[in-house]
């Protein structure tokens, strides 16, 4: 089965603990950054939150890996990310907004009391 295949099988199968470890590999690791890059954005908005989370460090493999995004959706999604319910979410999108800085030198409003700066002065 090609890439396509099988991430329509792991997304059709929808297994939280299946798909939050598959979309890691496959965002570090699969060859097209288009078909990754969707399925990112599908998990973001995923009912759990460990689904969530590994697809905003998605985003980051992805910048790091092939140096474009749509910045239209994935900036988007990462500004939500960084304000979900979900404490996990939230750390991950932050690894993401940071990659997503170094990568493709797009900026973020980090909540204040998570920004860099404010840590380091706390």
């Amino acid at each position: 089965m090609d890439g396509a295949g099988v991430a329509e099988a792991v997304l059709e199968r929808d297994d939280p603990v299946e798909v939050m470890d598959w979309i890691l590999e496959f965002a570090g690791e699969g060859g097209d950054r288009e078909l990754a890059e969707n399925c990112c954005v599908r998990l973001a908005r995923h009912r759990n939150a460990m689904v969530r989370g590994n697809a905003m460090l998605g985003f980051g493999h992805l910048a790091r890996r092939f140096g474009r995004l749509d910045a239209h959706r994935v900036k988007r999604l990462v500004d939500t990310g960084l304000h979900d319910g979900s404490d996990y979410v939230r750390e991950q999108a932050r690894s993401a907004a940071e990659d997503l800085k170094t990568f493709l030198a797009w900026e973020f409003d980090l909540p204040a009391d998570e920004s860099p700066d404010h840590a380091a002065h706390t």
